[in-house]
């Protein structure tokens, strides 16, 4: 009889579970500014690469310029563009790879990928 009591106790928590993980939302891509910023661009989009989520299990990502609050989660990103405050300017499709415990980003496929170059600031020359 306890024996009967711990299985489903066990199948009700499993079903709990399942319930909760299958309700998640998961932010995407596809927003209107998104697909703007792509096609103002020739299909290219900027975005600065963060570390600030690696707590949230998001190692690295990436915060698209213009669109909001847009993570994207880059599959196979080479090494060195793994540097915090990284802008970058890229091509990318969503990819249906798992995401691990990342919520924030949408995984996604880079290409093309270059570093926007930073502008240094010049001082004025003072007038006279």
């Amino acid at each position: 009889m306890n024996m009967s009591r711990s299985i489903k106790s066990l199948l009700l928590s499993i079903a709990c579970l399942c319930a909760i993980a299958c309700g998640t939302k998961k932010h995407t891509v596809d927003s209107t500014k998104a697909v703007q910023q792509q096609e103002a661009g020739a299909g290219y989009s900027t975005g600065r690469i963060t570390t600030n989520f690696a707590g949230d299990g998001c190692a690295i990502l990436i915060k698209l310029d213009g669109v909001g609050n847009t993570y994207l989660l880059p599959i196979a990103l080479e090494e060195k563009f793994k540097k915090n405050g990284l802008q970058l300017r890229f091509k990318y499709r969503p990819s249906k790879a798992s995401s691990g415990d990342c919520l924030k980003g949408q995984p996604a496929i880079l290409e093309e990928i270059s570093v926007v170059p930073i502008e240094r600031m010049r001082p004025r020359a003072q007038e006279q």
